[in-house]
Parts: C-alpha cells; structure tokens; sequence
C-alpha cells in the first residue's frame, strides 16, 4: 500500500502524537508498504531530522507556529503531488493540517482516516474564542467526511460520537503500543523510593498538582521529573518555594536514558486535567511500575482495574494513595503484576497491524466505488 502520514510535528520534537506516529510509519515501511510522512520542521534543526529510509519518506516542511498550531504553507502542494492510489492517515490534535487534507480529498477525492489523539480543551482566551467554533464548523466537517475515525479508548469513541454526530460504526478502537524495548525489568534496589513523572511540564499536565502531592506526602521518596515544557521554570520556583529537596529535574531524555528512567523507578505518576492515552504510561507498565493517575478521559480507560485511579485528583488524595502504594507491599505487587499484563497486550506490532487492517477495508471499498463507477 501507498500510505501518506499527515502528522502536525514529528520527532525530534517532543510529544506523544510524534512518537505514535514515528511507530506506526517506521513499522509500516518495515511490512514493505510505500510510506511517506508530512509534518512540519518546527523544533526540528536540519542536523537533528530523521533521515528517510528504505520505504519511508520523511519531509520536514518549512513552517511557523500560531498559538501552539504548526502553520505549513507548502502542505498542500505537496499533497497534491502524492500518488492517487494513496491513502493518507491524519493525526489530529490541533487545527490547520485537518483542513488542508479536506481539500486534497475534495480536490483528487484520497480517501483519509482520521485520528484523534486529544480532544483538548482550550487553555487560553484566544483558544476559548477561536477553538470552540472551529471543533463545531471545520473539524465536524472534516470528521464526517474521513472513511474512518479511529479513536484510541471507549470514552473517546463515546465523546467523538456525540460532540460530532459521528456514526459510532465509522469509530474504530486502536488503542496506542508500547515498544518491546521497554519490557526489560530488573529487581528494583532503592532504600528510598522513586517516583518518576514524564512528560511535558505543561497546563495539561499539570505540575502543580504533582508538586503540591508530592509535597503532602509522609513517605520519604524521590520524584524524578523527565521532560521540559512552557511551565518548567514555574514548577522549579514552586519546588523552592517550598523547599522541597527531593524534587530532582532531569531535562528531556529519549532513547536508553530515558528507558533507564523507567527501570530505575519504583512507581509512575501523572496528575493530568486531561488525556487521551499516554504513551508514557504504556512504558512504564512495560517496566512493572505501579500507576496512580487522575480519574480523567484516557487515563481512566487505561488505568481502571490496573493502577490506582485519584479521584477526585486533589493533591491530598495524591499523597493518600502514594503513601498506601509504599507501605503495602502487597498492593505494590499486585499493581506491578497487573501493569505488566496490561502492556503486553499493547505492544506496537500488535497495535500496527489493526491499522493495516483498516486500511486494507478502507482501499478495497474505496475501489469497489471507483470501478462501479465505470
């Protein structure tokens, strides 16, 4: 198969939308399907882009960023070069890329499969006036015309079909993968706990909440923070603030270091206002660690009956649950136990080939029409 990825940013930058999108593309060219990823250059230095490989084009297009939204000028030129036996797969999280595919598909009629990583609320004035109109004019639109919508947990397939009148047999299930480089664990030997968050340090995240959990606990630990993001420096004031000494910033880490992270930890957190379905949540499952998260959309689709759920997620019911999971080591056992069992069924060859599949359904009836019409 042709495959056309659409994605707004790409690795190096940071971000679980650029990680899933970098699996499912490298894994895709290794079946020998014809890949081809369009994204923008935005945190992307010359020096530091994924170089393209056998069956997998990458192409960095020069670009600006609008309110956190990858603005590319030549995307549509581009597409409109791909080959008419395509199919193109767009990773959806904010706007601009959306429409611009809309118009390939009315222009040269490719079919497009949608995928929504985060339905995310806005986190600004300018969000809150601008976001809410173009989720119910353009992004409706766009939704209702893509051959497939593939959501990555139940909640989210619920919340597609009633916020954009979607036909719930048009949503497809595709959770995200974890890589099998992740499965490695070994006896963990801290005297004093690690807690370890990754993740961006953002408003979604929101470190705050962490910081302050963390704060109210009697158990003596170690929380680890991997990541950088808009509100790093914020967060590094108020661990002072409060002077807090068992608060360590490592700075973003990819690859072996952060893998090492995962295996050196005792437990994960993530204080989230909103998710969809962390990677960084499969990884740690991947490496045994305990989960507490907040009972919000994605985490809760993912945790519920694995990892320890807070809600509703008030740093005093953070520092509740942290000190329970480190003084009960049966409890500790039994969620190490059942991350590890989550993970295993999430592993990205898995994951990839159900994506296949849907291509596969959506090419075969997407032909059927064409030669019916001759």
């Amino acid at each position: 198969m042709k495959i056309v990825q659409v994605v707004p940013y790409y690795p190096p930058h940071m971000g679980g939308i650029e990680n899933v999108a970098k699996e499912i593309s490298g894994r895709l060219a290794k079946k020998v399907h014809q890949v081809e990823v369009f994204t923008s250059d935005i945190g992307c230095p010359k020096n530091k882009q994924l170089k393209s490989k056998k069956n997998l084009k990458i192409h960095y297009l020069k670009s600006l960023e609008f309110a956190h939204t990858s603005i590319i000028p030549s995307l549509y030129k581009e597409l409109m070069k791909i080959p008419q036996d395509s199919i193109i797969h767009v990773h959806i999280a904010q706007a601009y890329v959306p429409e611009i595919v809309y118009k390939i598909w009315k222009r040269r009629k490719i079919p497009y499969i949608a995928q929504i990583h985060i339905d995310a609320e806005p986190s600004s004035w300018m969000g809150k006036v601008l976001l809410k109109p173009y989720k119910r004019i353009f992004l409706k639109r766009f939704l209702r015309n893509a051959k497939i919508v593939l959501a990555l947990t139940k909640n989210y397939k619920e919340l597609i079909h009633k916020k954009y009148s979607i036909d719930k047999n048009k949503i497809v299930i595709v959770p995200n993968g974890v890589g099998e480089e992740f499965f490695v664990i070994k006896k963990r030997k801290n005297n004093i706990p690690h807690l370890l968050f990754v993740g961006r340090v953002s408003i979604q995240k929101n470190p705050k909440r962490l910081i302050e959990s963390v704060s109210r606990c009697k158990t003596n630990l170690i929380l680890d923070i991997v990541g950088d993001g808009d509100l790093l420096e914020e967060t590094k004031k108020l661990v002072k603030q409060k002077n807090l000494k068992n608060v360590i910033f490592h700075g973003r880490k990819v690859g072996r270091e952060l893998i090492q992270f995962y295996r050196d930890s005792d437990a994960f957190i993530l204080t989230s206002n909103e998710e969809a379905f962390p990677l960084t949540i499969l990884e740690a499952m991947a490496s045994g660690l305990p989960i507490i998260a907040s009972d919000v959309k994605g985490n809760h689709d993912v945790v519920k009956g694995v990892g320890i759920l807070v809600n509703p997620p008030t740093p005093q019911n953070f520092a509740k649950e942290i000190d329970k999971l480190f003084t009960n080591k049966k409890l500790y056992d039994s969620l190490s136990e059942n991350s590890l069992r989550f993970a295993k069924e999430h592993k990205w060859d898995k994951i990839v080939s159900q994506i296949e599949q849907v291509y596969r359904e959506v090419l075969e009836e997407h032909n059927k029409k064409i030669i019916n019409k001759q």
